[in-house]
């Protein structure tokens, strides 16, 4: 069967087989391509959403361990200028403390020089008036240019014992 519609001719049976044709491959197309492609795109959107929303969170974690870190370095540094100023407070102190000790010593070591010196001196002292008679009769001899003033050394060393007497009363 043909119509003829305006100088066109349509087959029926072709028209219908037609419209069979399209709807049964709009069918297949649906079923076997468009449902696994929007599966597939719709599986996609949501990993996509799940990775963004972990990203989110992700981010949100890591301003919070920004703060969190924040504010333990601040305690740290707290407790670190803390130590810092305890250990300058024990390093004065032993400062001080070795200062002390320091002076003591050096204290006892100006006492024992002094008393060296003092027995050295009185050693010293003792030692020149056993040999000042001899002294006095060189210079003596030297200043008269005589040698008979050595045979009067006795009667010099009872002179400078009588003064002697005499500076100590």
């Amino acid at each position: 069967m043909v119509l003829d519609i305006v100088g066109l001719q349509i087959s029926v049976p072709e028209l219908i087989w037609t419209v069979i044709c399209f709807f049964l491959l709009l069918f297949l197309l649906n079923r076997f391509l468009y449902k696994p492609i929007l599966k597939v795109m719709d599986e996609r959107s949501a990993k996509i959403a799940e990775g963004m929303d972990a990203g989110k969170k992700a981010a949100e974690a890591m301003l919070e361990n920004d703060a969190l870190l924040a504010a333990e370095l601040s305690e740290k540094g707290s407790d670190a200028r803390k130590l810092i100023s305890e250990a300058r407070d024990g390093a004065e102190k032993e400062k001080s403390q070795l200062i002390l000790d320091a002076r003591k010593t050096a204290e006892g070591i100006s006492k024992a020089v002094r008393e060296k010196v003092s027995l050295e001196e009185t050693a010293t002292v003792g030692s020149m008036e056993n040999d000042m008679p001899e002294f006095v009769a060189l210079l003596s001899e030297k200043l008269l240019g005589s040698d008979e003033v050595s045979k009067d050394a006795g009667l010099i060393n009872e002179c400078i014992t009588a003064s002697k007497d005499r500076t100590d009363d």
